[in-house]
């Protein structure tokens, strides 16, 4: 018997129904479920410093559990009511982890990107009205301890502080109780919640901020059954064998990292390896990967684009890596060299999935057993529905055809329940029940999805979601500034970074460094400072006079590539263009073909497609 398609095997898998085949209908259970199979397992294993000499402090499934329970009723005990919000203000922590899924028990738990401006904090707390804080510190000596005074005095529903690292004891300020969080929990019961007090798979789990580092934040929120559903079905997909662990770098405040590669762990079984409070961003966690890799013999782990590109870039040691078989990756596109380079560097497969905050992480991943071409995202997960559409007043005029590119819409159990304001939920759907994505993308005759360009403006700088239009309003305040559009310029290291053209009245009077340290003034995070700004003449318009943003976006990708070459002394013509089907494009004619290998290794984590055309000899 032949092998079935994808499309054959994900009809046989439905056959019977979700709620039928996954048991876990709120991440509580998924808790009890990994306390009753796998009591003596090490759940987690927390390394703070990620040096080859370091033990880590590790934790049971029952201990975990247990702790769990004392953390669930340590906010019981401080009053929170089901429909209250816990928001979490913490690095990569073993307490991150109980606080997020006890918040989740008896709450609805808000993990926060602590590294954001405190003003976006602020508003973010003061959005979903946040009645307890977890966080490090109220050390006024430390940046995070400085924006929590700040939150003190300007969020007003805010009533209790929880503190991981306290040395201050039991204090009050200003009517809100401050607390040590590992000695309140050790005063509480570690029995399991009782019935009548555990969440229902419709009840609300998390509130989500959508990952920007500007702008007013949209608060996604996801349910129990959205994010149960999802950690089963991911689980399944990674349905390696033994009992590797998992090495987990990814903020806890990004779903990628708290669900797919923590939750989906913990169901199965799996030791989540913390890499360091810092993740990533800890110089030892990549140095040392490989060495952790052997260490837990690792078979697969989860990841993103630019992670990829500084592993590559390793230097080679005499490390054992029979035990690894895949990296997962997800948040960004994964340029196809890249992938191509890692796979046979490291002996490995790689697939890069789709997915987003508002499908509770996952919307396609590559099935187990089977391989995609090029850099498709695989299939949409079981009991799932994506389609590529056009659309006309919001409302679906056509479905597209078999590799015709539409939007990309989905629906399921996966799909969130909406903005926490109503306001943005304008324009999210489509005829109901249909989320907008807001991507371009083909699907072929197998069900695979290969996304081809957004039709949001969003720019995507190393997995967080920049709005342009804080860049342009920030220059267009400028006395000298006529219009500004900023994109997403193609970069090695972060996928995109944020640049801006500008049109001004007067070019002798107005410069392109004046008009960057303005934005350095006048734009308060960090991640959306464009990295340059360009004076032109004009703008090219469409036929309706709107700016045509993809112009500007080839002549982004070709200064881009072009200061790479002539940065390492290479002579060639660059032109760049966007296929709908293929996604951005870059034809490069070399003087010298010699240089071909030269340039296949500094563009291999661009993301974009190189095509070398004919050669000038």
């Amino acid at each position: 018997m032949s092998k079935p398609t994808e499309l054959e095997l994900l009809a046989e898998l439905e056959k019977i129904s979700y709620q039928d085949r996954y048991h876990c209908k709120t991440t509580y259970d998924v808790f009890c479920h990994a306390a009753d199979e796998y009591p003596a397992d090490i759940a987690i294993a927390e390394h703070v410093t990620a040096t080859r000499d370091e033990v880590a402090k590790e934790i049971t499934f029952a201990t975990l559990t247990n702790k769990l329970n004392q953390t669930a009723n340590l906010y019981k005990k401080l009053g929170v009511a089901r429909t209250d919000v816990i928001s979490i203000l913490l690095p990569n922590l073993t307490e991150t982890h109980l606080s997020i899924w006890a918040a989740q028990a008896v709450a609805i738990a808000n993990p926060i990107n602590y590294l954001l401006q405190v003003d976006h904090i602020i508003e973010i707390l003061n959005e979903v009205k946040t009645k307890v804080l977890v966080t490090v510190s109220l050390d006024a000596e430390t940046e995070l301890g400085k924006k929590v005074h700040e939150i003190i005095a300007r969020v007003s529903s805010l009533e209790h502080i929880l503190v991981v690292d306290n040395s201050y004891g039991e204090i009050s300020h200003k009517n809100i109780t401050v607390s040590d969080f590992n000695h309140a929990l050790s005063t509480q019961s570690n029995e399991r919640l009782a019935g009548t007090f555990q969440p229902k798979g419709e009840d609300i789990a998390m509130y989500f901020h959508t990952g920007g580092t500007t702008g007013r934040p949209k608060i996604a929120k996801l349910s129990h059954d959205n994010i149960s559903f999802v950690v089963q079905v991911y689980a399944g997909f990674n349905a390696y064998h033994g009992k590797s662990a998992v090495l987990n770098a990814l903020p806890l405040f990004h779903v990628f990292g708290v669900i797919a590669a923590s939750l989906a762990m913990f169901f199965v079984g799996r030791t989540v390896v913390i890499m360091t409070p810092e993740g990533f961003r800890n110089p030892n966690t990549v140095k040392n990967w490989w060495f952790f890799v052997n260490k837990y013999q690792v078979c697969w782990f989860p990841t993103v684009p630019t992670i990829i590109s500084v592993l590559l870039q390793q230097p080679d040691e005499n490390i054992d890596l029979k035990c690894f078989e895949h990296a997962a990756c997800g948040s960004a596109p994964l340029p196809l060299e890249l992938k191509l380079s890692f796979q046979q560097r490291f002996n490995c497969s790689v697939t890069n999935g789709y997915g987003m905050t508002e499908s509770s992480c996952v919307v396609a991943r590559v099935l187990p057993g089977y391989d995609v071409a090029g850099v498709a995202v695989g299939n949409a997960i079981p009991y799932s529905r994506v389609i590529a559409a056009e659309l006309t007043d919001n409302k679906i005029s056509r479905t597209c055809a078999i590799n015709e590119p539409g939007i990309i819409l989905v629906k399921g159990p996966n799909v969130f329940q909406g903005y926490l304001d109503e306001s943005d939920n304008d324009g999210a759907w489509v005829e109901g029940d249909w989320f907008n994505t807001g991507d371009l993308g083909v699907i072929n005759a197998l069900g695979h999805i290969q996304l081809t360009g957004r039709a949001k403006d969003l720019i995507i700088r190393g997995g967080h979601n920049i709005d342009p239009q804080i860049i342009e309003d920030a220059l267009l305040a400028h006395a000298n500034v006529i219009q500004s559009v900023a994109i997403g310029q193609p970069d090695a290291h972060s996928g995109e970074i944020p640049i801006a053209y500008v049109v001004v009245k007067d070019k002798q009077h107005t410069t392109e460094a004046e008009l960057l340290l303005h934005c350095q003034e006048h734009i308060s995070e960090r991640a959306a400072i464009p990295k340059r700004v360009e004076i032109l003449d004009s703008f090219p318009l469409t036929a309706v006079g709107k700016v045509f943003k993809p112009i500007l976006r080839n002549k982004a990708t070709e200064y881009s590539v072009n200061t790479l070459l002539k940065k390492n002394d290479i002579t060639a013509q660059i032109k760049s263009e966007f296929d709908p089907e293929k996604g951005q494009i870059v034809h490069i004619q070399l003087s010298n073909l010699q240089d071909k290998q030269k340039v296949a290794k500094l563009l291999i984590a661009f993301p974009v497609l190189v095509n070398y055309t004919r050669f000038i000899n």
